[in-house]
């Protein structure tokens, strides 16, 4: 008997152990999904209003903003503060979605939905940013390799990514010059599903965030922050989509 209780003992710490480990990864998911991912998506966001006034603008925010930092502190902070917490939230997320189980049609509720759609939109803007981080960031900007016929090195001496570009990554006419997998309708198409996937996903899992840390508690609580959800959803798809009508149909200087 005092073996047997023993062992049962093992087990129930053995669980606990792991329910509270699994515990302390979704506090971190959720966390790591508003700061600080959340938050430089709604600066990422801001940075790009500027192309609402003009490709000059544009291209001197991004200026602006590359020359702050000088570039090996410049990467490290952008490594520390979204590389890696991005790289934390999708591969948690993607665990989570594959060893998910809804249950919306036994329980057709507007929660389990929710929690569904929440699944679905997280995978959808992962392999967004992938192609958007690939892209831009990476084959554009760190290796030097423009969409556009015109590029330009700032007074610093950075090649980085222009108006233009960005322009033909969307497949507008009067900057890009032959169609690709890199650039094109098909991108533009892309981004409108992968941007609002984006924005969903964030807004409505800052529900699941106040819920997960106690910030929202009561029913009228939980319900003000999915106005607030709502709301934010509503503002940052407007901004979204006039920066990607603007990129894809406007003038490129």
């Amino acid at each position: 008997m005092a073996d047997a209780a023993t062992t049962a003992d093992a087990v129930r710490t053995g669980a606990g152990t792991r329910d509270d480990r699994s515990f302390l990864w979704r506090r971190l998911h959720s966390l790591s999904g508003v700061l600080p991912l959340g938050v430089f998506l709604c600066y990422h966001l801001f940075e790009n209003m500027s192309a609402l006034r003009s490709p000059a603008a544009y291209d001197e925010m991004v200026n602006h903003v590359n020359v702050l930092l000088p570039r090996p502190f410049f990467y490290a902070l952008e490594l520390v503060t979204i590389v890696l917490p991005l790289a934390y939230h999708a591969l948690y997320g993607v665990w989570v979605a594959v060893t998910g189980r809804p249950n919306n049609g036994r329980y057709a509720y507007p929660s389990n939905w929710g929690y569904l759609a929440q699944r679905i939109t997280g995978v959808i803007a992962l392999l967004f940013l992938l192609v958007h981080v690939g892209t831009l960031r990476t084959w554009v900007t760190l290796l030097g390799h423009h969409l556009s016929a015109v590029r330009t090195l700032t007074p610093d001496g950075l090649d980085l990514v222009t108006y233009r570009d960005v322009a033909a990554h969307l497949g507008n006419p009067a900057s890009l010059g032959v169609q690709s997998i890199l650039a094109g309708d098909h991108i533009f198409a892309l981004y409108v599903l992968g941007t609002l996937c984006t924005l969903w996903h964030f807004t409505y899992g800052l529900k699941g965030f106040c819920w997960t840390w106690g910030i929202a508690v009561g029913r009228l609580a939980q319900r003000r922050v999915t106005q607030v959800a709502w709301l934010l959803f509503a503002l940052l798809s407007v901004g979204t989509l006039s920066i990607l009508f603007q990129l894809r149909f406007g003038a490129v200087g």
